[in-house]
This record gives structure tokens, sequence and C-alpha cells, in this order.
């Protein structure tokens, strides 16, 4: 797991482009009760922190469908596809678009983007944490990249946080829209995106890589896969 942590770090900073393009404008649309410095950062650490919470949450939920997957003796395969995708998803960006998908999740898009409107005036802490966590929740492709890296960890600790890695990655991008839109330029944004196929190949590689079981300490260590008919205590 420790292998994969640094990845996710990296994987949340290099995504932070898309982040301000894709969640800048909501994070600006929250009003702040509190016009000092220090309240408008605890603020920000509110709103981020419900973005932070549900991705760890996401990342436990699918750690456990991972650690199915190793007790199901499939973890192997779902590593080594991952990867496959994650690689294709660089080499053939056009296979990945987002129409392709949108249909599909139309009807619960729109619902929890009413539910984000309505939730997006009030200023109170927890309001802040709610509208966080159902920014978390919005359509996103960096975020399925890094939800993949949850499905092939071991158990549901190891998912929440190589999700809470990923989400920290955001942080300081999405801290400086709140605080000071001026502090993200744009050459910066044109460098975090040329980066970003280079985290997502790393990632695909190491996924793969994990699947193979070579015996590499923290990179493709070998998984005991665990034998159907030796799932049950006697």
């Amino acid at each position: 797991m420790t292998a994969y942590l640094g990845p996710a770090l990296l994987l949340g900073l290099l995504s932070s482009a898309h982040c301000v393009g894709m969640c800048g404008p909501i994070a600006l649309a929250v009003p702040s009760a509190r016009h000092t410095w220090s309240g408008r950062s605890m603020d920000a650490l509110v709103l981020n922190g419900g973005r932070l919470l549900t991705y760890a949450l996401l990342g436990a939920l699918f750690g456990t469908f991972g650690r199915g997957l190793h007790l199901a003796g499939l973890q192997q395969a779902t590593s080594i596809g991952m990867g496959v995708l994650m690689l294709a998803a660089v080499l053939l960006p056009a296979l990945f678009r987002k129409d392709i998908f949108a249909a599909a999740a139309v009807g619960g898009l729109v619902r929890l983007r009413s539910a984000l409107a309505r939730n997006l005036r009030r200023t109170s802490p927890e309001a802040l944490l709610l509208t966080g966590m159902l920014n978390g929740l919005l359509p996103c492709g960096m975020v399925y990249f890094a939800v993949a890296g949850a499905l092939v960890q071991d158990g549901a600790l190891n998912g929440a946080l190589f999700m809470a890695a990923f989400g920290f990655g955001t942080w300081p991008a999405m801290l400086a829209v709140r605080l000071g839109g001026g502090l993200i330029t744009g050459a910066w944004r044109n460098g975090m995106r040329k980066a970003a196929p280079y985290v997502f190949a790393l990632l695909g590689v190491l996924f793969i890589l994990r699947g193979l079981n070579l015996g590499i300490p923290y990179v493709s260590p070998v998984l005991h896969e665990v034998p159907v008919g030796q799932q049950e205590c006697h």
C-alpha cells in the first residue's frame, strides 16, 4: 500500500488543473459568513474537508470490493485490467470521451446538482461540510482514475487511504481558488495538464506490476490469493 500513496498524492496534485475548472466555480459560489483571513481559511478547510470525506468513503467502499476480489482470487486480474485501461486512456483518449458515459448517469446527476444548488447559499460549518461532500460526488474523470486505484487495494482502510491521499493532492489548488483565485496562473494549469498523463501512465504500470506478482517489495508483492474452497472456517 505504501508504494501507492505517493502516486495517489501526485495524481491529486496533477489533477488540480482539472479540479480548478470543474470544482473551482462551486468553491467560489459558496459564500463565507466570516470575512477575516482566518475565518475564510477555516471555511475553505471545512468545504474541502467535506470533499475529502466523500473521497475517503468512496475509497473505503471500493477498497472493500477490492478485498472481495482478493478473496475470490480475482484481484490480480483486476489490477492488470485497471492498469491496461489507464494506459489506454492515456494513449487512446478518444475512447474515453465524456459523452460515452454521461447518458447513464443523467438522472442521478440532475438530483445531485439540485441538492448542491439548494445548499450553496448556506454558510454554517455543517452546511459547508455537506456542500463539500456533495461536490465530491459530482462526476469527474480524475476521480474515476482514483477510484480505480482504490479498487485494487486490499480492504476498506487501504482504499480510503488511497483516495484520501488523492484528495489531499488537490487541496493546494482548491484552497488557493477559495482564498484568492489570482494564485492560480494559466501557466501553472497548463503545466499540470501536460504532466498529468505521465502520472496516469505511471499508475497504470504500477497496477499491472502489482497484478503480475513479481515479488518486488511494495511495487509488485506476491499476493496470496485465497482459494474459494478455503474461505470457510473449519
